[in-house]
């Protein structure tokens, strides 16, 4: 594991920055799985080649994907840490930081978050299809239900708030993203994997079949 100090100075461009860092541990294992699943969700066409994020809250840190860095070639060493007050311990988080902290403020036993942009749901939601997770048994038993959340402008706190509000008021695991994508939360970042592929697969069904109208 990598120890962290108390308070790092670096000098930069003739500036001296502080850099926040809590006492205690970085996991490195933690960090190799965050970089582990933003990769497959690229090697399996669930994100692009920069975009989609992955978060784990462990022992009170965030360990969450970093902003612009290739997906398909993301080490462990690029991921970043936060606190949950949203102070940066290493590295630069993803823009979609604030997203991942209000769903673990606001949703108990929640420990890993994972947001893709998985192409058939996009093309569903575009469609104005309505995902039923009982035309799939995997999609029931995996994410039991959907919920829906609105246009709001990426990597806000008025996002990260519509998306806490949506999972938390609805008890649903996943939640689509109007034209944005897909929120799958677990108790392990596998398991959000999990979920968000899910999704995507019912997705494809519902497009197969013609799905069901919003608001029809």
């Amino acid at each position: 594991m990598l120890q962290t100090g108390i308070t790092l100075l670096r000098r930069s461009r003739g500036r001296v920055r502080v850099f926040y860092t809590p006492r205690g541990p970085i996991e490195k294992s933690v960090m190799s799985d965050v970089a582990e699943v933003l990769r497959t969700l690229y090697e399996r066409g669930l994100v692009q080649a920069m975009g989609g994020n992955v978060s784990v809250l462990h022992n009170g840190l965030v360990y969450i994907s970093p902003t612009r860095l290739f997906r398909g070639g993301l080490r462990w060493l690029d991921v970043a840490v936060m606190t949950m007050d949203g102070r940066v311990v290493r590295g630069r988080p993803s823009s979609e930081w604030r997203m991942h902290i209000a769903i673990y403020r606001r949703l108990k036993g929640v420990t890993a978050v994972v947001h893709a942009h998985p192409p058939a749901l996009l093309a569903a939601d575009a469609a104005g299809l309505r995902l039923e997770a009982s035309l799939l048994m995997e999609a029931q038993a995996t994410v039991g239900c959907i919920a829906s959340v609105p246009r709001v402008k990426p990597g806000t706190w008025e996002l990260a708030d519509a998306v806490a509000t949506a999972l938390e008021a609805s008890g649903c695991r996943a939640a689509v993203l109007r034209n944005h994508g897909v929120v799958a939360v677990g108790g392990s970042v596998w398991e959000a994997l999990n979920m968000a592929e899910a999704v995507e697969d019912l997705a494809r069904i519902s497009l197969g079949i013609g799905g069901r109208v919003v608001g029809g």
